[in-house]
């Protein structure tokens, strides 16, 4: 089984984290790649991307790199928990564990609303596998011929691979019995103008053009006011709403 996978492992700035999921998956097939602004040095396969490239860049530049069928990608501050691994690797295909972390559950695989929300779950039927809509990244087992959507930098990456690859034929499941322990925003808060930054254009990208962009704008600047991000939550959401804008401008001018 463990020469059928390898665990792809994007590196940003969470070395601590790094660290414990190296521990975590020890035995296995590793290949970490160092997104890192000063470089790793570390005694593992490792690939050097830059700096700074984003989630999506750093993932399939692992995709692109490993030797064996499957692949595990695992973020920085997630921590397998025992034999979730090898239930994700017996499963095979586009398969995830539920995400677990300092609040409880995390993730039972996420919903997709037409209307233009996304939604994790938390809870789940009965059963060793459940059809989802999407799955988190966080931990997420996948066949290495799958690539990201690179414009996704660091947000919504995820439910737009699983929602292609449904349309492929190749639909997400969710392993409830598999657990991964997830300290979310330990490498990038989610409350920071970064992340909302990143997470608004990312929306957006995933629904396109069309009405339920509003529905997008609505929901985050609701999010800003409901957490008193004040006047830079909505800087922030000035700026993803301008990278959304300038990509769809190269997009238009390559065609």
């Amino acid at each position: 089984m463990k020469d059928r996978l390898t665990v792809v492992i994007p590196y940003r700035r969470n070395l601590s984290g790094l660290l414990r999921a190296l521990k975590a998956v020890d035995g296995w097939q590793v290949l970490v790649v160092d997104d890192s602004d000063g470089g790793l040095d570390l005694d593992v396969p490792t690939r050097r991307l830059g700096g700074g490239q984003g989630f999506s860049r750093a993932a399939n530049c692992g995709l692109g790199s490993v030797k064996t069928k499957n692949v595990l990608l695992l973020n920085d501050d997630a921590v397998p928990l025992e034999d979730c691994i090898e239930r994700l690797s017996r499963q095979g295909g586009l398969c995830g564990p539920l995400i677990v972390g300092p609040a409880g559950v995390e993730s039972a695989g996420l919903r997709v609303r037409p209307w233009g929300r996304v939604v994790q779950a938390r809870s789940w039927k009965k059963g060793e596998v459940v059809e989802v809509d999407a799955l988190s990244g966080a931990c997420l087992h996948m066949p290495a011929s799958v690539r990201f959507d690179e414009r996704f930098r660091h947000g919504s990456e995820d439910v737009e691979l699983s929602l292609r690859l449904t349309g492929q034929g190749m639909r997400p499941m969710l392993l409830p019995e598999a657990r991964c322990w997830h300290q979310g925003g330990a490498t990038l808060s989610r409350r920071s103008p970064t992340a909302r930054r990143h997470a608004l254009s990312g929306q957006l990208r995933l629904w396109g053009p069309g009405w339920r962009q509003g529905v997008v704008l609505g929901l985050a600047m609701g999010q800003v006011l409901r957490e008193g991000a004040g006047r830079e939550g909505l800087r922030a959401l000035a700026a993803g709403w301008r990278d959304f804008l300038g990509e769809e401008e190269v997009i238009r001018h390559r065609g």
